[in-house]
């Protein structure tokens, strides 16, 4: 028996189960999407649903990205540091992140009523729009200058190689919203799923969620099929 053969076709088994899983998963999030009504929220806020909404971000304070310098209610932003690493095949870029932040403030959703948005009841998940997205490979560049080594003659020489991105909710754009409403004090408060409900905030409409969706979990059934049939040919073929 080829015992590298073998445990590579286990690899691919034990792969192919967390790709099956992760396609259910994604089913499981499109079944929730279907099956939300659209909220009316110009109701009385009283206890708790689960429900779709689409509206405009609106701010009563704001935030500036660090990257792009724009308005924002809600952002992330990571920088990270490429260094080549030899390798059979010549050399690898091996990225490693070197700054990470992620900031937001409370703010609403004005569609059919007002949904509110505040980190401290349990934000959901946030899918904002890229608003930077960068390789950065000038030294004098103060986004990388904290973190640019070897500044004398030959760090000079070696050209700096990074990579920074920032995602951001900015007021006044249009935004949909699926997952758990409550009412707290009186105002609608969007909420994180509990348990397996699916619940996010994205820049995307409800068409294009539920295709991304579709796609996705489509996707990654046919890579689990894939990666099973090859971890079974793999270990038959160990023992030959």
């Amino acid at each position: 028996m080829n015992a590298g053969q073998f445990i590579s076709g286990l690899v691919l088994i034990v792969l192919s189960a967390g790709l099956y899983f992760a396609s259910r998963s994604r089913k499981a999030h499109a079944a929730q999407l279907n099956q939300a009504e659209a909220l009316n929220l110009g109701q009385a806020a009283l206890g708790r649903f689960y429900g779709k909404f689409q509206g405009t971000i609106i701010a009563d304070q704001q935030l500036t990205t660090p990257y792009s310098v724009r308005p924002a209610v809600a952002w992330t932003a990571h920088l990270e540091r490429g260094t080549e690493v030899p390798d059979d095949d010549g050399s690898t870029t091996k990225w490693q992140t070197v700054w990470s932040q992620s900031a937001s403030t409370p703010f609403r959703m004005k569609g059919a009523g007002e949904l509110w948005f505040d980190e401290r009841g349990g934000m959901p998940n946030l899918d904002a729009p890229s608003t930077f997205d960068q390789s950065i490979h000038d030294i004098t560049n103060p986004i990388i200058a904290p973190y640019v080594t070897n500044r004398g003659l030959f760090g000079r020489l070696n050209k700096p190689n990074f990579h920074a991105v920032e995602t951001s909710f900015a007021p006044g754009s249009q935004a949909f919203f699926v997952g758990p409403v409550e009412a707290v004090n009186g105002f609608w408060v969007a909420r994180r799923g509990e348990g397996k409900e699916y619940s996010v905030l994205t820049w995307k409409n409800e068409q294009q969620v539920r295709s991304r969706m579709s796609h996705a979990g489509t996707i990654w059934l046919l890579l689990s099929l894939l990666a099973f049939a090859a971890g079974i040919v793999a270990i038959l073929v160990s023992f030959n």
